[in-house]
C-alpha cells in the first residue's frame, strides 16, 4: 500500500492493518475528512473500488458505540454504511463508501424541500421503530443537559456563577424532560447525511445516540448551525413532523401546536448555546477556529428564540453579556 505523505503513526498502523486484510490489502489510502472530535476518515481505493477507513482512537472515541448504533439504526431501516471489518483494540473499521454528496452541498440545488421531507421522514424511522432500544441507550436527563448547557458557561460566560446560570437555564432542562423520550441521534444535520445513488439519505456520526425528547433531532435538522433556513419554512416543517407523531401514537392529538413548538425552540436553544461553547473551545483550546464562522447563525438562532419566550428573559440577558468571538 502507498505511504501517504506526513502520514503519522495512526496513519502508519491503519495502513499495516489494511495490508493485513486480503479484501483491503494493496490499496490506494487517502485522508477523506476530520471532525471536530478526534475521529478523522481515510478513502481507501482499491481495484476500482472505495471504501471509508475510520480511525477513532480508543481511548478517545472507542468505535463499539459506532458498532452498535449501526445495527439498531439498520434494524429500523435507515441507511448507515456497513461494516466491513473491524479492530476494535486499535479503533479502525472499515466501511461501505457513500460518497462525498453532503445535504450540505445537495440543498443549494434543486429538490431541497425533498430532500428535508426524506431526512424528516429518517428521523420518523428511527422514533417509532427503536422505542424498545431506546429504552438501553443512556438517558439525555437532567445531569447530561446541563452538563452540556455547562459548556456555554465555561467558554462564553466564564465569570457568570453556575448556580445563578443554572437556575437561567431550568427552562430548557424541564423542557428536555416533559416531552416524550425517545431515540436520539442528537447530531442529525446537513454534514452526517449523505445523498445516496438512489437519492434517498444515507445517516453517518451517530455513535452518540442517547434516549432524549422527541424534538431534538428535528430541530437539530431544521435549525441547522450549517444551513439557513426561512424561520416560518421551520416551524411548518416542524408542525409537519408534530402531525407524524401523533399519527405514530407517540404525541396525544389534544397536544397544543404552541407547545410542541415551544419544547421544538427550548431543546433547539440548549442545542445551540452548547454549540456556541463548542465553536469557542474548538478556537480556544484546540485551535480550530473555522467552526466560529458559523456562530453568528446560530446566535441568530439563539436571539431569535430567546425574543419569542418572556420566560426566558433572564437567558436572554445572560446571552447578551456573554464574551462571543464572532
Amino acid at each position: 500500500m502507498l505511504v501517504m505523505e506526513g502520514e503519522d503513526s495512526r496513519a502508519s498502523a491503519v495502513r499495516s492493518w489494511l495490508d493485513g486484510l486480503s479484501d483491503f490489502r494493496d490499496g490506494e489510502l487517502a485522508v477523506a475528512s476530520a471532525d471536530a472530535s478526534f475521529r478523522r476518515y481515510f478513502r481507501l481505493t482499491r481495484n476500482g473500488d472505495t471504501f471509508v477507513v475510520m480511525d477513532a482512537p480508543p481511548d478517545k472515541e472507542p468505535c463499539e458505540p459506532f458498532v452498535r448504533i449501526a445495527g439498531l439504526l439498520r434494524q429500523a431501516g435507515v441507511r448507515v454504511p456497513q461494516i466491513l471489518a473491524q479492530d476494535l483494540d486499535q479503533g479502525f473499521l472499515v466501511l461501505t463508501d457513500f460518497g462525498d454528496l453532503h445535504y450540505q452541498e445537495a440543498l443549494g440545488g434543486p429538490g431541497r424541500d425533498n430532500l428535508y421531507d426524506l431526512a424528516l421522514a429518517e428521523i420518523l424511522k428511527l422514533q417509532t421503530g427503536l422505542l424498545e432500544e431506546a429504552e438501553d441507550l443512556p438517558a439525555y436527563d437532567e445531569a447530561w443537559t446541563r452538563m452540556e448547557l455547562e459548556i456555554f458557561r465555561e467558554w462564553c460566560h466564564p465569570n457568570l456563577p453556575e448556580a445563578e446560570y443554572g437556575e437561567v437555564v431550568d427552562p430548557l432542562v424541564r423542557a428536555f424532560l416533559e416531552q416524550p423520550q425517545v431515540f436520539v441521534h442528537r447530531d442529525f444535520h446537513c454534514r452526517n447525511l449523505l445523498v445516496l445513488p438512489d437519492g434517498q439519505p444515507g445517516v453517518i456520526d451517530f455513535q452518540g445516540a442517547l434516549r432524549g425528547p422527541v424534538t431534538y433531532d428535528p430541530v437539530s435538522l431544521l435549525r441547522d448551525c450549517y444551513v439557513n433556513n426561512d424561520e416560518n419554512w421551520v416551524r411548518a416543517k416542524a408542525l409537519t413532523h408534530k402531525n407524524g407523531l401523533v399519527a405514530a401514537g407517540l404525541l396525544p392529538p389534544s397536544l397544543p401546536e404552541e407547545d410542541f413548538l415551544r419544547w421544538f425552540d427550548y431543546v433547539g436553544l440548549q442545542r445551540h448555546l452548547k454549540c456556541i461553547g463548542i465553536f469557542h473551545r474548538l478556537k480556544l483550546r484546540d485551535g480550530k477556529g473555522g467552526y466560529l464562522d458559523d456562530v453568528p447563525r446560530v446566535l441568530g438562532y439563539v436571539q431569535q428564540v430567546l425574543s419569542r419566550w418572556p420566560e426566558l428573559d433572564k437567558l436572554r440577558s445572560v446571552v447578551s453579556t456573554a464574551n462571543l468571538l464572532a
